[in-house]
Formats: C-alpha cells, structure tokens, sequence
C-alpha cells in the first residue's frame, strides 16, 4: 500500500478547502474563537518530550530534513500529516514541502533554536515561484519571488487542522500574502486582520495567528495545541 493510501486511512478525509466560506472557515479555524477540545499551548509539557512519534518518510507528500530531528508530539504529526495531504491535492503539480526540525526524541535543548524543546514547534518551507520548495538557504530568497498562491494555501491548510496556535514569519512575506489573501477574495480587509495582523498593534497576539519573527524568510514555524487531556 503506498504512503498516500496508508495516510488517508489514517487521516480524516479532507473537503476542498476553498469551497468553504471564508468568513464561517475563519471563526471555526481561528483557536481563540473555536471550542475544540484543546488547549493552548503554554499548558503542555515544557522543555521535553514524552510518548513523542517520529515522522515516518512520505516523498509524495513531504521531504524530511533530518530524520533524528522530526520528533513531536501526535498533534504536530497530525497537523504535518493532514496539510501535506491537502496540499498535495490543492497544488498537485508543486514541490512537497520540506520538514525542517520539530524536536529529538525526547525533547530538551536543540541547537540552533530557542524553542523546539517539547514536539509543538516544526519549520516548514515557504513556496517559491512555480510551487519550488528548497532545501537550505535559496540563494533568490526575496518576498518578491514567493509563490503567494502556494504560500496562502499552505497557511490555510495548516489552520484547516484546528491545531495550530501560531505562525512564524518574516513580515515583508507576510505582508505579500496577506494582500495576495485580500486580492484573491479569500479574505475580506477585517478578515485578513484578524489573521495577519499589523505588527504595530497591541491587540495583535489577542487574536492574530501569524506573526513577525527574524530569520524566518525561507520558512515558516508553527506552534502546535495540545489536546485536552494529552
């Protein structure tokens, strides 16, 4: 049975992302406005990782970085797992998108990071032109040459799950989706707000999902929840 098989049946099979309302999509997505049985973030186990799984291979739908540093907790798993599938559908002719670095296998100090320390922390890589995911530093990495299609479908995707907490991101790319979302008619100017919101705002971490963070040009990191009871 081939890896994509396999994941569907261990995966809830996904509706079309864009044949949901946009303004419905976003106050079920949104964390703060949902009653999913989770909890933030903060409230899981800091600093390891316990009863942590590994992501296995899957070359259709993602290219792991480092397999030694691909550990994490099931949500993490399951947020990579079910938007690498959707994105495999949505964008089929697009590179599959690389994993950089959740945790190891029991979580603790990673080098190179602050966080990554308990299995909700993963780095994705942003699209660039044609749908292209690299490996390593891109030597064209400029917001102009993003694939904003790609980019805002990836984002949606991973708050299709209900998991995610936050998104990490250079804010030159986030402004760039954040118009393309606006443009496009996926996103009215308060929905778009709400999701990305002005850097400058207090309100900002009240109820915005994707944020500015340094160094984070050629990739996204996201902050998994935990469920209740987990």
């Amino acid at each position: 049975m081939s890896t994509l098989a396999l994941l569907s049946l261990l995966v809830p099979a996904l509706q079309p992302s864009l044949a949901q309302p946009m303004g419905p999509w976003l106050d079920e997505a949104l964390p703060l406005a949902s009653d999913a049985p989770v909890r933030v973030a903060g409230a899981c186990a800091q600093g390891y990782l316990s009863g942590g799984i590994q992501l296995k291979p899957a070359p259709q739908l993602y290219d792991i970085w480092f397999e030694d540093r691909v550990w994490g907790r099931p949500e993490a798993i399951e947020v990579i797992t079910r938007t690498a599938e959707e994105m495999a559908w949505l964008l089929p002719g697009a590179d599959p998108i690389i994993v950089g670095d959740i945790s190891t296998r029991y979580g603790g100090e990673l080098k190179g990071h602050l966080t990554h320390r308990s299995g909700i922390d993963l780095d994705i890589s942003v699209y660039w032109l044609g749908g292209m995911t690299y490996k390593g530093d891109y030597p064209k990495a400029s917001p102009m040459n993003l694939d904003l299609e790609a980019n805002w479908l990836l984002i949606k995707s991973l708050m299709d799950t209900g998991l995610v907490e936050r998104i990490l991101l250079d804010q030159r790319n986030i402004d760039r989706i954040k118009q393309y979302a606006i443009d496009s008619g996926s996103l009215d100017p308060k929905e778009a707000e709400r999701m990305f919101p002005n850097p400058k705002s207090r309100d900002r971490f009240k109820t915005g999902v994707v944020h500015h963070a340094r160094d984070h040009q050629e990739h996204l990191h996201i902050r998994v929840l935990c469920r209740m009871g987990s």
